[in-house]
């Protein structure tokens, strides 16, 4: 009886443990901008990855055994019962508490679900074994990427990025081994959802102070308001695409629940299904509302998208859609056009009384069409005409201002196109397994066709690819079907928030957001949740099983009260059914008594060595995010700080925690001698080998150094990492230019000659490669990058040196030079 209080309490502490760090993960998504820059999130991924560490270490030390009766199945252990005590599998029905009272073997899933179509069979078993398959794959490939990636300290961040994910999902599935953890998983969405949204919504009308929550522009191709709501996200693009997934997640919600309740209530109005549905609906007019004041189309279109996709797999639910989405659409479109006439500026008590009017009215009406409907069971056409109208009022008004955006050119999405055909490009160069974390970052002003400003690839799986290549590539697609096809099986209501990520995620930078990854996750776990075989179980409290058959309810797969439902439908049986499965299943266990210590065995070997491992990663983790963090601590108060002395003192302290930062070694060396200096830019070469700012400051090294033949080729190297730098191209002539005069004053005239026709070639080739982008215009030049009025001056004066250093004579007749020493 201690030993079976004792797995429970563990089976408790696991779940509620796992909670606890998945509201953890939540929080940190909205205070670090949706977990964006790596750099804001070592200290957090220290603190998960240490919790990670002892919690795998306690389960080791603890000795947590996996089963030790093999699963079976529950049609196979009915077989054994007698004929006049057989049930029909459809018909039975899981007495135990915890089990939600709901059907088993065809029992129902999530919301809107039809019976018999989930269920976690051999398939949907499999979809998850290849989703954590798949995240330890992404795991090893950075880790393999570690060797010679193109940064080491973005190869090192996508490793730890991935480590959080995985630990997360693993913990949202944890926390659906209990009705109460399914439970908390729901309302932690939910509460997301809504700090997200809110946060936006009160910055706008409120005047809540969260920093960077609109973004402000003067181009009319980008906002018609000339300001968008990014919210939390800080990224209007990717705020969008967060309220998108929350809003469909609730559509679909409370559009099946108004069917099933019009099923339910043929004709009759009860309060208990208005209550829940004014609870499903609550969350809709926010967030229609914040997906509308972002302005982004990718988001639209994708919810869109996944809306349509939706309907074609559950027709039955596009009624109830209309009618419950009507109300709160045309009032986010009312919200959205009287915030867009001021520019998302207003007042914050005509701002609240304008945003609560809106809501309540919403509400309202919802609920009202929504009682409407129910009276005649979903098919009153006074309610659908009334649902049509406010549907055709809301598209009007969004219309009538984004009509130019919708139909004219677009900037942005022509810049994409140059974005993908540079990737492609540069992921033609490591194809197989790609060239480790953050290649993009690192190298887009090498590959860079056009002097355009984007430091993101703009879609998710270029981005990837990238990265790990066409294996990682690959692993990522083989992750996400798994993942759709767990929603789809289990929870269809589930699918169209996922499409919405899979989709945006394709056409912009949302997937680089964390917070996207854990909705992923979320939505996986939910779904699998849905499952009826994986339904959770709370504590058995039914007086009427003993403590021995409580503890075998843990050695099954399928709960044992789902083999014992005769006392439903038999009176007086009950005793006698109970005792025949116990006997049942006492017989099967002793059939395989000479081969169950053997797979125990090796079941426990192979948890042991599991543990043994996430303890070692974990550990690691742990150790590099913690260095990680104090590294970046250290390089804050040295940019805070105003002394020399000082600044050299924490960079120094900040470098030997994290040597992988160019931009901690490219501080540093500003304030070193040459010699340390250049001997500190060679070693952070070796992390960062296709860093441009570390070529170019060793190239000023050796232009101070006297040393001309490195300082050419390091310029070269630097240009051609950053060939659309145009202050990089005059420094590099005007060096060339002193080094020369340099060389003249010693009466060296053959080096200065040689200074001065290098100094010449770079001009030359400046002034090539800016009349080049000048005649293909102006569209894609964010960079500014063009022939300057200094550089022709340096020109003239590098012809006056050439002239000073060899006889020049210029021949008219063919406009060239030519030169005799």
């Amino acid at each position: 009886m201690s030993a079976d209080k004792g797995k429970r309490r563990l089976q408790i502490i696991a779940v509620w443990g796992s909670a606890g760090m998945v509201t953890a993960a939540a929080a940190a998504a909205c205070m670090l901008r949706g977990l964006f820059f790596a750099r804001e999130m070592y200290g957090f991924m220290a603190v998960w990855f240490g919790l990670c560490t002892a919690a795998a270490a306690a389960c080791l030390f603890a000795g947590w055994r996996q089963a030790g009766i093999p699963a079976f199945s529950a049609k196979s252990a009915m077989r054994k019962f007698p004929a006049k005590l057989r049930i029909p599998s459809s018909i039975i029905i899981l007495s135990a508490p915890g089990l939600n009272k709901r059907l088993c073997i065809t029992g129902s899933g999530i919301e809107g679900q039809q019976p018999g179509k989930a269920g976690m069979t051999g398939g949907a078993g499999k979809a998850v074994t290849v989703v954590a398959g798949c995240l330890l794959l992404i795991l090893a490939l950075y880790a393999v990427q570690l060797r010679e990636p193109l940064s080491v300290l973005g190869t090192l961040n996508e490793l730890l990025r991935w480590g959080l994910y995985a630990g997360f999902a693993f913990c949202a599935v944890l926390c659906t081994g209990s009705r109460r953890g399914t439970r908390f998983l729901e309302a932690l969405w939910t509460m997301l959802g809504m700090t997200i949204c809110l946060s936006g919504l009160l910055a706008v009308c409120g005047g809540l102070p969260v920093p960077f929550a609109v973004a402000y522009t003067a181009s009319p191709a980008v906002s018609v308001a000339g300001a968008r709501l990014g919210g939390l996200l800080q990224y209007p693009n990717a705020f969008g695409a967060a309220m998108a997934v929350f809003l469909l997640e609730r559509v679909m919600a409370a559009a099946a629940g108004e069917r099933a309740a019009g099923a339910s209530a043929r004709g009759r109005l009860r309060a208990p299904d208005t209550a829940r549905q004014l609870l499903r609906m609550l969350p809709l007019f926010p967030y229609a509302a914040a997906l509308l004041l972002s302005e982004s189309r990718g988001a639209m279109l994708a919810a869109a998208c996944a809306a349509a996709a939706a309907l074609l797999l559950q027709r039955q639910l596009a009624a109830p859609l209309l009618i419950c989405a009507a109300a709160p659409a045309a009032a986010a479109a009312l919200l959205y056009r009287q915030l867009a006439r001021t520019g998302l500026a207003a007042e914050p008590l005509p701002g609240l009384l304008l945003l609560a009017g809106c809501w309540a009215g919403a509400l309202l009406a919802g609920l009202w069409l929504c009682r409407r409907s129910r009276r005649a069971a979903g098919r009153d056409p006074a309610a659908m005409l009334l649902a049509a109208g406010l549907w055709t009022a809301a598209g009007s008004a969004v219309l009538a201002l984004l009509r130019g955006r919708i139909s004219g050119p677009s900037p942005t999405a022509a810049a994409r196109g140059l974005f993908y055909r540079d990737a492609l490009r540069l992921a033609g160069e490591a194809p197989w397994l790609g060239q480790g974390g953050e290649t993009w970052r690192s190298a887009y002003l090498a590959v860079q066709s056009r002097p355009y400003v984007g430091s993101q690839v703009h879609s998710g799986y270029l981005d990837f690819l990238l990265n790990l290549g066409i294996a990682g590539g690959a692993v990522l697609l083989l992750m996400l079907l798994a993942a759709l096809y767990i929603a789809g099986r289990n929870a269809p209501g589930l699918l169209p928030p996922m499409l919405i990520i899979l989709l945006h995620g394709a056409v912009d930078f949302s997937w680089s957001y964390g917070l996207f990854w854990l909705l992923l996750f979320l939505l996986t776990a939910r779904a699998l949740a849905g499952s009826p075989l994986h339904r959770p179980v709370s504590r058995a409290r039914d007086a009427g099983f003993h403590s021995d058959t409580a503890d075998l309810h843990k050695r099954v797969s399928v709960p044992a009260a789902a083999l014992v439902p005769a006392a439903k439908f038999v009176p007086g049986r009950t005793a006698y059914a109970t005792k025949l499965v116990l006997n049942t299943l006492s017989r099967r266990s002793s059939a395989r008594q000479g081969q169950m210590p053997r797979i125990t065995s090796a079941q426990r070997s192979g948890v042991r060595e599991l543990l043994i491992a996430t303890v070692c990663f974990c550990l690691v983790c742990t150790g590099f995010s913690f260095k990680l963090w104090r590294g970046e601590v250290l390089f804050t108060q040295a940019a805070g700080s105003a002394a020399p002395e000082v600044q050299s003192i924490l960079l120094r302290k900040s470098l030997r925690y994290n040597p992988y930062a160019p931009r901690t070694a490219i501080n540093l060396a500003v304030l070193l001698p040459e010699q340390e200096k250049i001997e500190l830019l060679h070693s952070s070469l070796r992390y960062s080998p296709g860093d441009a700012g570390l070529h170019w400051l060793l190239a000023e090294s050796y232009l101070d150094g006297n040393d001309p033949g490195r300082a050419l080729y390091w310029m070269r190297r630097s240009l051609d990492l950053d060939r659309f730098n145009a202050v990089k191209w005059e420094s590099a002539a005007k060096g060339m230019l002193q080094m020369g005069q340099y060389f003249l004053a010693k009466g060296d005239r053959k080096s200065a000659a040689a200074m001065a026709y290098a100094g010449h070639e770079l001009t030359r080739g400046y002034r090539l490669l800016a009349l080049y982008e000048h005649n293909k215009g102006q569209a894609h030049n964010d960079r500014g990058f063009e022939f300057s009025v200094e550089a022709e001056e340096l020109g003239a004066k590098l012809d006056q040196l050439i002239a000073a250093a060899v006889q020049v004579r210029t021949v008219q007749a063919n406009g060239q030079d030519s030169l005799e020493p």
